[in-house]
């Protein structure tokens, strides 16, 4: 009788211990979940907070730059003509001069009124404007006291002696001289320099 009291008290204290141990186990687990939630809900709204706060100052800067941006010292001043006659546009290429810098856009646009502004930025302004006549860029080669002379070519197609080379025209084919007589037109420096290294 008492074995089977002593396991029945047994059988009661280990139900017990069993429930108390589900009980504490539950009751630890709770609060950690909650803590999680609490710190990633925590988490999130400072990610929120910092990516607003990085949207405000990206914002801030672009606005700010837009606002402000200026022409450097060191900047490069482009000059473009397009010429109505030949329909060519010439670059020239130089500093910035010291009244235009720490210009904005629109102090440049009211200081050069004759010039379009076509590119601005800090380091490098465009200025653009249509121009009469034709480029400065236009040539005719022709023989003259035994030489190739250049000459440039400007309104109403007259010309203009520039240099007298050294190549002579003695030893150059018939077709050459022929062509020499007539006038070989050119474009541009580069096309100038070319035909030259062919006759030379």
């Amino acid at each position: 009788m008492k074995k089977w009291m002593y396991i029945v008290l047994i059988a009661i204290i280990m139900v017990i211990a069993i429930i108390i141990g589900i009980y504490l186990f539950k009751n630890e687990d709770t609060p950690k979940t909650e803590n999680r939630n609490v710190l990633s809900t925590n988490q999130t709204l400072n990610l929120i907070d910092e990516e607003e706060q990085e949207n405000t100052i990206l914002n801030e800067i672009s606005v700010s730059s837009n606002e402000t941006e200026k022409i450097s010292p060191n900047a490069v001043l482009i000059l473009k003509k397009q010429y109505e006659e030949c329909a060519h546009t010439i670059k020239e290429y130089a500093r910035i001069p010291e009244e235009y810098v720490n210009l904005t856009k629109e102090e440049l646009e009211e200081k050069q009124s004759d010039w379009e502004v076509e590119t601005f930025s800090p380091n490098e302004v465009i200025l653009i404007k249509e121009a009469s006549g034709v480029c400065n860029q236009h040539y005719v080669l022709r023989q003259k006291d035994g030489v190739i002379a250049i000459y440039q070519i400007g309104k109403d197609n007259s010309e203009t002696l520039k240099e007298e080379t050294s190549i002579s025209v003695e030893y150059l084919t018939q077709t050459d001289k022929l062509r020499l007589e007539e006038g070989i037109r050119i474009y541009g420096e580069e096309e100038l320099n070319s035909t030259l290294e062919d006759y030379e």
